[in-house]
């Protein structure tokens, strides 16, 4: 005689199967979640700093980044003729902020001036409508060196005021007088 043991109908052996597999699962996530690197810490301005991409109105950021193009070209046309080039020069050639066009008019309709810093030459604009935009200043580094070519990377600060700033364009002087300087930084929330 011949026994053969029937198991009876289940899923007993396949549920097994089905919470290993969903255990190791959860467990290689775990794992992985734990391993990954903490993101790095933002960055901190300082206190005499503001972010353009944050902190800026966007009458302000459209300002900030026509005086970057501009401070670029400006830098050009002293490296070219050796003289900065007159506010009214730039707009005559329809180079903004400097034109006045309706933009600049809705833009706070600043008054730009050019002044020698000893070091370099600025570009003060003065706002008409500080609600709008703050007083801007546009600061090119080595100008009137031999040695030196100006530096392209011009530095702006802002004061939410229809103010000029201090006689001396240093940084120092500026963020006593209460000037922000604008800066940009790079993170992963920003480009997302």
């Amino acid at each position: 005689m011949h026994h053969q043991i029937v198991r009876r109908a289940g899923a007993e052996r396949e549920t097994a199967w089905v919470l290993l597999a969903s255990a190791a699962i959860l467990a290689c996530a775990v794992a992985a979640v734990g391993l990954r690197p903490a993101p790095p810490p933002e960055p901190v301005a300082a206190a005499h700093q503001i972010d353009s991409r944050t902190a800026l109105t966007s009458a302000e950021q459209g300002l900030h980044a026509d005086l970057k193009v501009a401070g670029a070209e400006i830098a050009a046309l002293l490296r070219e003729t050796g003289a900065a080039p007159e506010p009214a020069e730039l707009a005559a050639q329809a180079l903004p902020p400097f034109a006045p066009d309706a933009s600049a008019t809705a833009r706070g309709g600043h008054a730009w001036t050019l002044t020698d810093t000893g070091h370099g030459v600025a570009y003060v604009g003065v706002s008409t409508a500080p609600e709008l935009a703050g007083s801007l200043v546009l600061v090119l580094e080595n100008h009137g060196t031999d040695h030196a070519a100006p530096s392209e990377d011009a530095q702006i600060w802002l004061k939410r005021a229809a103010e000029a700033p201090p006689t001396a364009l240093d940084g120092k002087a500026l963020a006593a007088a209460g000037w922000k300087q604008v800066t940009a930084t790079f993170t992963a929330g920003v480009t997302r």
